[in-house]
């Protein structure tokens, strides 16, 4: 797979600015567009036959060109259901249409309401194909007997509407001569597992109040697959990648799996402390760094791959005071020395540049009083030029499944994210280091004899429910900024009971056990300190595909490399995703290879502080030209700025970017120059600004960003060349410190075209930009 390409050199301005982020609607010809979108309607509208005989109402997918006010809809007599990333609507009709019929009909006469018809592309009935979930079209629709399927219904507002919704499901399974196995009823998430003959199941594919039907989950790995297996049936692959220092628990290094990886293992104590007898803490997450396709390879029966290897320096151990809980700090140091200490040793002994820090302190950190650790790991990754990759830490869930808010973690989801008590914990908020939440790589529990009714917190792919969220430090109260990416973690399970199971064979993960010397080789685990050592190895497969990248640019490449979860990209509002998914789960591949029709473009340098740098970035023809298909155009930014706890803005310097098309650099220049450094308002908004989503002011705060502009219609007459305009702005208190004169960056410039079917993206740009390939050297 081609590497990828080098951004042409920026042009520095010497001027303080600010930005925001913007966009308009096109400006289309009423009559054939009006005429387009009533064809489309009345396609939508077409008569349904349901066999049980209810559930008038229509739900149509309306995907549009930018965000409509939802009181757009509710005018035209359509209720919100969802949204998605591409903008595309979810919105049931109780007229079937009727009042949105007569409103097309006033725009196509008089023009009214050309604010919203304007950014409407298409309008699609929402029909059993989209409300076929996984599973069901596996099912034999030609028998008789009944089938067992899980049916989620839309998110109600209330719950009298919600109980409303439900009635309308159970009555169309009886109707089928089927039965509710399982019924959970809530404003936010209704679902019910039945079991319905294949009649009723087509029933239930046609109804409007139904979101998605789909067979019972099952666990991603059979416990059957991994418990008991033998050392000796399994074979081990090494994998050449960069090393990970990883500050812990001492693993168990004997492991078979482990042997040979752990390079070293070292204590920077005194002799003389005392330290606990070894817990299953470190080793479970050096097997989450070095065996990151472990659950695949296990399911599929491969051999197991290693990837790279650690070197461990010890800080924590085993509470005696609470031995069934997690780990402490050696109390032989405070934990900021005991942090700075093994950093500063594997980085200045073995050149270690990824760590991973699997702590964390229980309770959400405090605004006011930010602890020295934060500060200090903030400081070591700007002083030594590292990346490093810390959990959100575990909020947690007592008996009955219930948070410290006294939120349900099946019933109440997605708030209890967004409650204080489920706030990230300390160094959680560290603003140069990567910050990972937990994702559920199972949605479901193990399947064993007897068990009825027991269902996993989370679904796949979706946000665990111990993973504590942002936002981190910063004073913009929709900030996006922690966490920074997700990966898995982990879930928890319900039982028939109501009793919260923390260890699931079927929904847990699965490391290296401290007994696989001489017992069972395999664990199950679940927690962010888990989901963390798999971010810690992304991060240095990035770094060994690049040696040369600063951690800046290495973070940049994580972000470009991530992308959200189904489960996330449901989650419409912006703001709220980020809290809980930052800005995705990252990929390896993604994050280090282009291909002809993903193509990455990469920066890596500084600026004079309180400046502008423009960057010319290509845009090729054969990428502009065509119409209905999505072209992809993202940008991640990394850098590091000083920090100081005691200040109310944090961070010493702050950066943001836009990018802009159909400009001339110097007029560029011109215009940037002109802008007042303390005005939000930019004095270009207009369509030569792309619209990049989230608006600029989301990463304030965030020393890690990532933005995307979709354009699905040919744009061939633009120039070939767009402009990214960086801007840094240095906070009062660190205008004047001579030891902050510039600041490096990273930028990560992705272009992506999957329908691109003519050209290859990687070969014309590595020609227009004349760059030779890259050439790695090693010892």
């Amino acid at each position: 797979m081609p590497e990828h390409l080098l951004l042409p050199n920026p042009r520095p301005l010497q001027s303080r600015r600010s930005s925001p982020a913007g966009g308009g609607s096109p400006n289309r010809p009423r009559g054939q567009h009006g005429t387009h979108l009533r064809q489309q309607l009345q396609t939508a509208r077409a008569p349904r036959q349901l066999n049980a005989g209810v559930d008038p109402d229509l739900v149509f997918k309306i995907k549009a060109g930018s965000r409509p006010e939802d009181s757009s809809f509710e005018g035209r007599g359509l209720q919100v259901l969802g949204e998605s990333t591409d903008y595309t609507y979810f919105v049931l009709a109780s007229d079937q249409g009727a009042s949105l019929e007569q409103a097309i009909e006033r725009y196509v006469r008089t023009g009214e309401l050309r604010t919203f018809f304007n950014q409407i592309d298409d309008i699609e009935p929402y029909g059993p194909s989209d409300r076929t979930g996984p599973g069901v079209a596996d099912l034999d629709g030609s028998t008789s007997g009944q089938h067992t399927v899980d049916v989620l219904i839309w998110p109600s507002g209330t719950y009298g509407e919600a109980q409303r919704r439900t009635s309308i499901v159970e009555q169309i399974v009886g109707q089928n001569g089927g039965r509710v196995l399982l019924r959970s009823v809530s404003a936010r998430r209704s679902y019910l597992r039945v079991s319905v003959s294949s009649a009723g199941l087509d029933d239930l594919l046609n109804t409007s109040v139904v979101e998605l039907a789909r067979t019972p989950p099952v666990p991603f790995l059979d416990f059957r697959d991994w418990r008991d297996l033998d050392i000796s049936t399994i074979s081990r692959s090494e994998v050449a990648s960069e090393v990970v220092g990883v500050l812990d628990d001492s693993p168990e290094s004997a492991h078979p799996l482990l042997r040979g990886l752990v390079v070293s293992d070292e204590s920077l104590g005194p002799p003389t402390y005392p330290w606990q007898q070894r817990g299953t803490h470190g080793t479970e997450v050096v097997g989450r760094v070095l065996f990151p396709a472990l659950h695949e390879e296990l399911r599929d029966a491969l051999p197991i791959s290693a990837i790279g290897s650690v070197r461990v320096v010890r800080i924590l151990e085993p509470d005696p005071a609470r031995p069934d809980g997690a780990p402490r700090f050696a109390t032989y140091a405070p934990p900021h020395v005991l942090v700075e200490e093994a950093i500063r040793h594997l980085h200045g002994t073995h050149g270690v540049r990824i760590f991973n820090l699997s702590i964390g302190y229980a309770e959400p950190f405090n605004d006011l009083h930010l602890g020295p650790l934060t500060e200090t790991i903030d400081d070591l990754v700007r002083e030594l030029g590292l990346v490093v990759v810390l959990p959100t830490g575990n909020a947690p869930a007592d008996l009955s499944a219930r948070t410290p808010s006294g939120h349900h973690i099946i019933a109440d989801k997605p708030d209890f994210f967004f409650a204080h008590e489920h706030r990230l914990s300390e160094p959680g908020p560290a603003a140069l280091a990567v910050t990972v939440g937990a994702l559920a790589l199972s949605g479901a529990p193990a399947e064993l004899p007897g068990r009825v009714g027991w269902q996993a917190a989370a679904d796949a792919d979706e946000a665990a429910p111990f993973s504590r969220t942002g936002p981190g430090l910063g004073t913009n109260s929709r900030r996006a900024n922690k966490p920074d990416v997700t990966h898995y973690g982990g879930n928890l399970v319900v039982s028939d009971t109501g009793n919260v199971v923390h260890n699931d064979l079927g929904a847990s993960l699965i490391s290296t056990s401290t007994r696989g010397s001489g017992g069972q080789i395999f664990a199950t685990v679940n927690g962010t300190s888990y989901a963390a050592p798999a971010v810690a190895r992304v991060a240095a497969d990035i770094a060994y595909a690049y040696p040369d990248a600063s951690g800046n640019l290495v973070r940049a490449l994580l972000a470009a490399g991530s992308a959200p979860t189904p489960p996330a990209a449901a989650l419409a509002e912006l703001h709220r995703r980020n809290r809980v998914y930052g800005l995705g789960l990252p990929d390896v591949d993604r994050a280090t290879t282009s291909d002809a029709r993903r193509v990455t473009m990469t920066y890596d340098g500084e600026m004079p502080v309180d400046t502008v740098q423009i960057h010319p970035l290509p845009i090729p023809e054969a990428f502009r030209q065509g119409s209905r298909r999505d072209r992809v155009v993202s940008i991640a930014l990394a850098f590091d700025p000083p920090v100081r706890r005691q200040r109310r803005e944090y961070l010493a310097g702050t950066m943001k970017f836009n990018v802009y098309r159909d400009i001339d650099p110097d007029e560029l220049a011109e215009i940037l120059k002109r802008q007042d450094p303390d005005d939000p308002a930019d004095l270009i908004n207009d369509r030569r600004k792309l619209n990049l989503q989230p608006g600029v002011n989301t990463f304030t705060h965030s020393t890690l960003q990532l933005r995307s502009w979709v354009g699905r219609n040919s744009f061939v007459n633009d120039d070939e060349t767009f402009l990214i305009a960086v801007t840094h702005k240095a906070q009062t208190w660190a205008r004047n410190d001579p030891t902050y004169e510039h600041q490096g960056y990273a930028l990560a410039a992705t272009l992506e075209d999957r329908e691109l079917a003519t050209a290859d993206l990687h070969q014309t740009l590595r020609q227009q930009l004349r760059l030779p390939s890259r050439v790695r050297l090693r010892a």
